[in-house]
């Protein structure tokens, strides 16, 4: 009886740690098909980008970027090694948003790293190579996403990372991460000196997730001004009943430069309710705040940029597939959309289809 007791008990735990919210600022690696201690899965990630067509691509933006043509934003083939004492993860990438995204020579993975676990009985990891961000809510895989698009605040972090990192999983409540890294989205290090990044996960309860990031290093603006760059972001998840979901994320950066000290800052909210079976509406609205150009290479004669954006998506869920459309609208305090059709105000819809297995 008591062996039975016990092993009701360790279901109910194990039931409850997979209802927990997962963190959508990394990759998922829940899903693919299981071969002993290997997972494989695929990720296709297609889209048409509706807008100006004088703009070629959407200004400021990285995901799902190109406009007046079907296009890939990214097709991922995601293998994962896991054994009690070791594990290792490789992700190729292709599409649109790498080509945007990684420097001319880097190689194009959105992830690639091998780990070892430094204790048997606890979950204390080291992985290195390059590594998933903690940075904001979105990571580079929408089908986890409340939103198809990423947020502006998450084009002005970074995807990756890559360097060095420690892992402690405490407990189902509470995770602690540090990293040594090249530098702010930097396989090869352009500035010289590492970056620290610090990382810690709240769980209260299964439906809510709390996520708080540092970051501190050397960097350099997009005007060429190397400085320290020191850096605080935290976001939260949270499940409401059965038919809403929630998310919102706010960061505060400081960027040194020979002129003096260069602050941004931004916040988003995002809320998706449920609809009919496998029908779900979404809903964001931001802003980004960076006067003095720190992370965003301003596409006009004059410094600052000053924007808020309105999105609503529609969602249909079709087995491993996803359909969506999604229209943004931007404003900005003056004339940051340098094209053709667009000023203060740009307007920009996406249509996409997704599948994984």
């Amino acid at each position: 009886m008591k062996n039975k007791l016990l092993l009701a008990a360790l279901s109910l735990l194990s039931a409850a740690a997979q209802a927990q919210i997962v963190n959508p600022g990394f990759a998922d690696s829940t899903s693919g098909v299981r071969l002993d201690k290997v997972h494989i899965s695929g990720y296709l990630d297609t889209y048409v980008g509706l807008g100006p067509r004088t703009a070629g691509s959407m200004p400021y933006m990285v995901s799902s970027a190109r406009i007046g043509e079907v296009n890939v934003n990214l097709a991922a083939l995601d293998l994962r090694y896991q054994s009690d004492r070791v594990r290792a993860r490789i992700m190729p990438g292709w599409g649109s948003y790498m080509d945007a995204n990684y420097a001319p020579g880097d190689p194009k993975l959105v992830e690639a790293s091998a780990g070892f676990r430094l204790k048997n009985r606890r979950e204390i990891w080291v992985d290195a190579g390059i590594l998933g961000s903690p940075f904001t809510n979105e990571s580079a895989i929408s089908k986890d996403h409340l939103m198809y698009t990423r947020s502006l605040s998450a084009e002005y972090v970074p995807y990756y990372l890559s360097g060095v990192k420690l892992s402690y999983l405490a407990s189902s409540k509470w995770n602690w991460y540090a990293y040594v890294v090249n530098g702010w989205q930097q396989i090869r290090d352009q500035v010289r000196g590492p970056a620290a990044v610090l990382q810690t996960e709240y769980r209260p309860n299964a439906q809510t997730l709390i996520n708080g990031n540092l970051f501190a290093g050397r960097e350099v603006t997009p005007s060429g001004e190397v400085g320290l760059r020191t850096f605080a972001d935290a976001y939260i998840v949270r499940q409401i009943g059965t038919r809403w979901r929630t998310t919102a994320d706010a960061y505060l950066g400081r960027q040194v430069t020979p002129q003096g000290a260069a602050w941004w800052a931004q916040a988003n909210l995002i809320a998706e309710r449920n609809l009919a079976k496998n029908w779900r509406a979404s809903g964001r609205l931001e802003y980004l705040h960076d006067p003095k150009n720190a992370v965003v290479a301003y596409q006009r004669g004059y410094p600052g940029f000053r924007t808020a954006s309105a999105s609503l998506g529609l969602a249909k869920h079709v087995d491993h597939g996803l359909l969506r459309l999604e229209s943004r609208l931007f404003y900005s305090a003056n004339d940051s959309y340098p094209t053709r059709g667009l000023g203060k105000v740009a307007p920009w819809a996406v249509a996409s289809y997704t599948v994984w297995f």
